[in-house]
């Protein structure tokens, strides 16, 4: 329960601080990814996108499709207990174009 109480709050919090004329952009809370983080993707225009982890190899470890149909924040939480440490790539892509990406490593 305390776990979701946090995470309404960081949220609230990072969609309180969008701003609908800022570029595309990938954020992770907490960045650390020891457990579960949740993955918050802000978009400018509506349409198919698609956030792709690598790994420092460039291998493809996961993928995640969705659709936007207006300007909005995206969240979502992922589980990183099974990852490997090391540096992971976070791209976020639309028509086959990288329009944002964000390296994070796994201590």
């Amino acid at each position: 329960m305390m776990k979701k109480i946090v995470l309404f709050f960081m949220l609230f919090f990072l969609f309180t601080q969008y701003n609908y004329g800022q570029e595309n952009k990938i954020k992770i809370s907490p960045s650390n990814l020891l457990g579960t983080s949740s993955i918050l993707l802000t978009v400018e225009d509506r349409g198919s996108y698609s956030l792709t982890i690598k790994n420092k190899t460039g291998e493809k470890i996961f993928i995640k499709k969705f659709e936007i149909f207006e300007k909005k924040l995206f969240a979502f939480k992922h589980d990183f207990k099974n990852f490997d440490k090391g540096d992971y790539t976070f791209e976020l892509s639309s028509k086959k174009e990288i329009i944002a990406n964000k390296k994070i490593s796994k201590n």
